[in-house]
């Protein structure tokens, strides 16, 4: 027999009948909890708040040592670096990092697929060519607090901080308490997980007051979020206004709807789960069969025995719990409503049944299935989630709470009539006559057929553009192509040599078979098959063909776009991998080099593991820094990546390593070439390799017939005469190795190692050396502009011999105009 010490606390949760004449006011009884703060609470907040405002970091080190124990002479000693926070991820058990990291995952695809559905901006223009709409933008910095009290909390750092990544917020300060000093790994691995930028030791009072005035070591935040105890919440309260803040969180609650299909231990337990929250917990059923109530309450008692934390739940059933019959499960409904619990279990066999009758509930979960402790880790909605009947008016965290939004409005000159007239009566109706006047003046100015620039009024075609298309279009250039009549044409890495007469000559007497007058069925597969044997297609693996690698990366992104996917790739690279991702609405995450264009490998690891990427592109050779990277890191980023790896080589022809082999050793693998480089830039063919049954699905997005017969009889022609090209590649390369030394020997000139046919060039200002080249008809790229590790850099393509020749005279005379 168990000793008293021991022995386990007796259960007696409340009953309750919804037909009983006094069910009203028992129940709101029982659901009565008040957020009013102790008087002695927030006497000491206020103390602590007003010591910090005032003190900074010294107020905060007071604090921390007199609450937490901790000996600590500066600020510096209390912040967990970046390194320290991998470090813990690193060392974290094998079990514990997959489990950490599979709730990453899932939480941070919910909150993608939140973000695409809620977190974007919009804008429309009315009739007359007005627009409105909405700009949303993330937080520039927040705070979340994760508690460590008494226990250790890992899913709240992911839930606070994952979403606010997902965002897009700047900066993310995390504080939590460490009591004695005990830095808990798994918080730590988890906040390197979630992208936490700052992690400090601090908690209580004091940490809220840090983040929300700002010390010389903690930066001040725009918002605050995550639960605490009573002090916390008065703190929270209390600088509300100064900053942001998520909600004030009461004690946890669960309500299940019960039609008792689901085993009873699984309800009690269920229960159980909240009720080891905290004494003030609330646990309640809803339930039309008393039988199933006296089951579940036979079971709370049978279960409570082996719990460790039985004391906490058992006052927390008497307390506050309560097992209610209802009517039926429609009248369940209806209490369930009134009630707004955090939690809302449908423990229900038909749960889409009673679904659409609930209205009020931080998180529904339906199905016998369902437990809310998956909720809480692993499911992937947020489980910070509005408590005390607050559910009523307020959701749970998420995305939204880590944006902002501002209103757009551009009024047209025939706007500014009809709105103007408006705004003016109004305004004189509320004796604001400068409003009204402000309105009147451009009513006056706005009488004439033109606008205040001094620009015509849309026409009716213009008007019908400016109201149809996407914004982000109307505000893109188009595609320049640089006229290149009579000059020396190298920017846009062609092959620069032509066939010989004879192979020119063969080739036309090939195409002017070709049947134009027949769709492209028969010459294309042929030449499918062609690319597949040039290729040496390892077993299992499968082609396809593009009208130019841009429609297949065009193809690749409309395949992965689902809810929670994003594609990372380094930069700078090939600008239509982003503006891909962008136009199809998928999330694209850029990842720079280092300073020499190599890949920043623990970058491009940790960028993969916080955003776990459907795709990654990697270029190989890059483009424009014609660089191959470091084969054990991209091995590294393959074995890490949790979606597709697209090795693309366009430039493959001129290096001196491919991809193949990594395909064939992993599935997810796939490598993209072109035969723009093999001397056909004219037929526009690309070509992606990979997993058959990979290849198949994006194969279906393939518009019918997009390689012409012309292309596909030049693309055979070509590969059957596969000899002459790549004695034109050999030369190229050669080309290359001159072109090369010969720029590493101009003063002012950095010429980076290539193995593409470019060649990538730094030199004092670059847009004045652009134009001094082309003035002497030699056209090369500019792409100082494209990103910031750029800036000065041009792109020569390797020409002719003749060609690279004029186009060293052309560079060293234009440097020579910039020296005095």
């Amino acid at each position: 027999m168990s000793s008293p010490a021991t022995a386990t606390p007796e259960l007696s949760p409340l009953r309750l009948s919804s037909v009983s004449a006094d069910f009203d006011a028992r129940l709101s009884e029982r659901l009565r909890w008040s957020d009013a703060t102790d008087l002695a609470v927030q006497s000491s907040v206020t103390e602590i708040l007003t010591a910090v405002e005032a003190r900074g970091d010294a107020a905060v080190l007071e604090y921390t040592r007199r609450f937490d124990g901790l000996a600590v002479s500066d600020m510096s000693e209390l912040e967990m670096t970046p390194a320290q926070l991998r470090a813990a991820y690193e060392s974290l058990p094998h079990e514990q990092r997959r489990a950490l990291e599979q709730a990453a995952a899932r939480i941070r695809a919910f909150h993608q697929a939140q973000l695409q559905a809620l977190g974007r901006g919009f804008s429309y223009r009315d009739e007359d060519g007005t627009l409105l709409g909405q700009k949303v933008t993330p937080l520039d910095r927040v705070g979340i607090y994760v508690p460590g009290g008494k226990a250790a909390y890992p899913s709240s750092v992911l839930m606070n901080a994952i979403p606010a990544q997902v965002a897009g917020v700047g900066e993310i300060i995390m504080v939590v308490p460490t009591p004695r000093g005990e830095r808990n790994p798994l918080v730590l691995a988890a906040a390197h997980l979630a992208g936490v930028t700052r992690a400090f030791a601090i908690g209580g009072a004091q940490a809220v007051g840090a983040l929300a005035y700002g010390t010389a070591a903690v930066p001040q935040v725009d918002k605050i979020t995550g639960p605490g105890n009573a002090y916390v919440a008065a703190a929270k309260r209390h600088v509300f206004g100064r900053v942001g803040i998520d909600m004030i969180a009461g004690p946890s609650e669960i309500l299940v709807l019960a039609d008792a299909s689901t085993p009873a231990d699984w309800v009690a337990m269920d229960l159980f789960s909240q009720a080891e929250h905290d004494e003030l917990a609330q646990s309640i059923v809803l339930c039309p069969d008393a039988a199933f109530l006296d089951a579940v309450e036979d079971a709370m008692n049978r279960l409570l025995i082996d719990l460790p934390r039985a004391d906490i739940i058992a006052k927390s059933i008497n307390g506050r719990g309560a097992l209610i019959q209802t009517r039926s499960m429609e009248e369940a409904c209806v209490i369930s409503n009134r009630i707004a619990p955090e939690h809302l279990e449908v423990s229900s066999a038909q749960p889409h049944r009673w679904e659409p009758l609930l209205r009020h509930a931080g998180a529904i979960f339906l199905g016998a299935y369902t437990s809310e402790a998956l909720g809480d880790y692993s499911a992937g909605p947020n489980h910070v989630l509005p408590t005390s009947g607050t559910a009523r008016f307020s959701s749970p965290l998420g995305v939204y709470d880590f944006q902002k939004r501002s209103s757009l409005i551009e009024v047209s000159a025939r706007g500014a009539q009809t709105l103007g007239q408006i705004a003016s009566i109004l305004a004189r109706g509320e004796g604001l006559h400068a409003h009204a006047r402000a309105a009147e003046l451009r009513l006056e100015a706005l009488a004439q057929a033109e606008s205040p620039l001094g620009k015509p009024l849309p026409d009716g075609a213009t008007a019908r553009v400016e109201r149809l298309l996407r914004q982000d279009v109307q505000g893109l250039h188009g595609y320049a192509v640089q006229p290149s009549a009579g000059m020396v044409k190298v920017d846009t890495m062609e092959n620069p040599f032509r066939l010989p007469e004879a192979l020119r000559a063969e080739l036309g007497a090939r195409l002017g078979e070709a049947p134009l007058n027949r769709y492209p069925a028969e010459p294309v597969e042929a030449l499918r098959a062609a690319l597949e044997r040039h290729a040496q297609m390892p077993e299992g693996c499968a082609l396809m063909l593009g009208n130019g690698s841009d429609e297949l990366i065009g193809l690749l992104t409309l395949a992965l776009d689902r809810p929670g996917n994003c594609i990372l790739a380094p930069l700078p690279g090939f600008v239509m991998y982003e503006l891909s991702a962008r136009f199809q609405g998928v999330p694209f995450v850029g990842v720079p080099t280092t300073k020499d264009f190599e890949l920043d490998g623990p970058a491009m690891l940790a960028a993969v593991r916080a955003h776990q990427p459907a795709l990654v592109w990697l270029a190989y050779p890059n483009n424009p820094t014609a660089n191959l990277w470091d084969a054990e890191v991209i091995e590294a980023i393959i074995e890490a990546a949790p979606g597709l790896v697209v090795m693309d080589e366009a430039y493959q022809p001129f290096a001196s390593r491919d991809s193949m082999p990594s395909m064939r050793r992993h599935e997810h693998v796939m490598v993209m070439r072109t035969m723009s480089k093999f001397g056909l830039a004219g037929a526009r063919i690309g070509y992606l390799m990979g997993h058959r049954a990979i290849v198949a699905q994006i194969e279906k997005l393939r518009p019918p017939f997009n390689i012409s017969v012309l292309n596909a009889e030049a693309g055979l022609f070509a590969l059957a005469h596969e000899a002459e090209y790549q004695r034109q590649a050999q030369c190229i390369r050669k080309e290359r190795d001159r072109l090369s030394q010969a720029l590493q020997a101009l003063p002012d000139v950095r010429a980076y190692p290539s193995e593409a046919n470019m060649i990538l060039v730094r030199v004092p200002q670059a847009a004045q050396v652009f134009a001094g080249m082309k003035a002497r008809g030699v056209l090369i790229k500019n792409v100082s502009g494209l990103h910031p590790l750029l800036a000065e850099c041009l792109r020569i393509t390797v020409g002719t011999p003749e060609e690279n020749v004029q186009t060293l005279a052309a560079l060293a005379a234009a440097l020579q105009e910039l020296r005095p």
